[in-house]
């Protein structure tokens, strides 16, 4: 993929540049007088955000991240898809999927009248995946920087076959200190332990974060907010599309057997997922299409 190609195709002076990125991949380099982000179109990975008001980043973007086609980069978004976790049908094909390892197509770029800037991605069906998973498919990425941080993921089914799937926008949020953070949003909802064998417990007060932490929540609406009390300030998540949010974090063990994560690097992160995860399956008919959508935003005044 060409970087002078896609300057002159889809850069927009003063707002959006492509350049040769870590392990010669390239990025999206967005400006913007809300936020900037940065973006590849290796996996449609949102790398990079940092709001205006604001002196931190918002997402975890692990120093140890590896940048090869072929290996999915460790923080900012990835897209779990067409399944999230292990491989449904224990066919040995890859954890969370096939679209985090691919190089999808730049389709369009452009600026609404609130100077926000719009780039779409776009990944289709190939013989090789079609190898992985046998459907045809138009997955559709947009990715929306201003006020806010929206991510669209659109599936569409071109086969003449209903296809199953499930999927999940990875979120790492950047955290001063995971044992002084909160989340609030799923009090009173049951969740799925997955490392206490997936056993269902209840979540009975906000989200502290004491050890390993696997978890699908099913969700039915509703913001879902960090509280973060190092770098004061609130990330407020808000969905459609989606009945399912996963909370991560890998704690010490984990951090230490990843090769793309230092080892306290669990300090420094929370995934908050929005997803459809677990018995969370969608179905999408011949035809047809579903959105999965994500909208972050940052509110430091009304820290408490």
């Amino acid at each position: 993929m060409e970087i002078e190609t896609l300057n002159t195709k889809h850069s927009i002076a003063g707002y959006l540049t492509f350049k040769e990125g870590p392990g010669d991949l390239p990025i999206a380099l967005i400006t913007t007088p809300h936020a900037t982000a940065a973006i590849t179109p290796y996996g449609a990975h949102l790398l990079t955000c940092r709001f205006a008001s604001d002196s931190q980043e918002l997402l975890f973007l692990s120093e140890n991240a590896i940048f090869n086609v072929g290996t999915p980069i460790r923080g900012g978004v990835p897209i779990c898809w067409p399944w999230f976790g292990p491989d449904p049908q224990q066919l040995g094909r890859p954890d969370h999927g096939l679209a985090r390892t691919r190089m999808w197509s730049v389709a369009s770029s452009a600026l609404t009248p609130d100077n926000e800037c719009v780039i779409t991605f776009v990944l289709t069906d190939t013989p090789e995946s079609f190898a992985l998973w046998p459907h045809r498919f138009c997955l559709t990425l947009i990715l929306t920087v201003g006020k806010a941080v929206t991510l669209n993921l659109t599936t569409e089914n071109r086969g003449n076959n209903p296809i199953e799937l499930t999927q999940a926008l990875h979120t790492y949020f950047a955290v001063g200190d995971i044992e002084r953070t909160s989340v609030t949003g799923l009090e009173g909802v049951p969740y799925a332990d997955k490392t206490d064998g997936g056993r269902e417990k209840n979540q009975e007060s906000s989200i502290c974060i004491e050890a390993e932490t696997d978890r699908i929540y099913p969700f039915k609406g509703g913001d879902i907010v960090i509280h973060d009390e190092i770098l004061e300030r609130n990330i407020r998540i808000a969905s459609e599309g989606s009945q399912s949010v996963v909370v991560w974090n890998p704690w010490i063990r984990v951090c230490e057997q990843k090769a793309d994560l230092a080892e306290e690097d669990y300090k420094k992160m929370l995934c908050i997922e929005t997803a459809n995860a677990g018995d969370d399956v969608i179905t999408v008919q011949p035809g047809k299409n579903y959105t999965l959508r994500a909208t972050y935003s940052l509110n430091n005044a009304n820290y408490n």
